[in-house]
């Protein structure tokens, strides 16, 4: 191998390693730590394997950024044992929820369906510009903790204009659409 090669490979290598790296970790990094370490410890969770497609995931988002998205977090668990702790939907896991997500998230939605022992809260907080979403959602048999980091200003116009490096994810008829409605709008700005 070439000293050229080498160079490259290891520069490859190291921006890979650097992506990875954890970022300091504000407050809203701590809740979701807090979270999954919290119902691994008390509710006996177990990670679900994923073969680092998430990490690979998170790598593209940081490079694609798609839809605004900066940065995500999932830990996805394939067993929860929900009756070794407080019970979701009692009070008591509510307060204990509130103080594991610190006081900069604003609950947004809270669901609970008893007769499918399902339970989601929703928490937004914004970072400057920044959006971003803490998600919990349990059930007994697959749950999950996510965060997504966004900014809905470019959210916005990939919804007007979904494109994920130049290339076009809306439907042919849509666009077909959309162009007649602009072919009709000239028509009608010049008679």
């Amino acid at each position: 191998m070439t000293g050229r090669k080498k160079v490259i490979i290891h520069f490859v290598i190291v921006t890979m390693l650097i992506s990875f790296a954890s970022t300091p970790a504000s407050a809203g990094d701590r809740s979701f730590s807090s979270v999954v370490k919290h119902l691994e410890s008390n509710y006996r969770a177990r990670r679900q394997g994923t073969m680092g497609m998430i990490s690979f995931a998170r790598f593209l988002v940081k490079i694609i950024r798609p839809a605004g998205i900066k940065n995500f977090k999932v830990v996805l668990f394939r067993e929860v044992n929900l009756s070794s702790g407080p019970t979701p939907g009692t009070e008591e896991f509510h307060s204990r929820m509130r103080r594991l997500v610190s006081e900069e998230w604003r609950l947004l939605v809270q669901y609970a369906s008893r007769s499918k022992n399902q339970w989601v809260y929703v928490y937004v907080t914004n970072e400057k510009e920044d959006m971003k979403v803490l998600v919990v959602a349990l059930q007994k048999e697959a749950s999950f903790v996510a965060q997504v980091k966004f900014s809905p200003e470019k959210l916005a116009k990939f919804m007007d204009d979904p494109r994920i490096m130049g290339i076009s994810l809306k439907d042919k008829n849509d666009r077909i659409d959309q162009e007649q409605k602009s072919d009709t709008a000239e028509v009608k700005n010049n008679p």
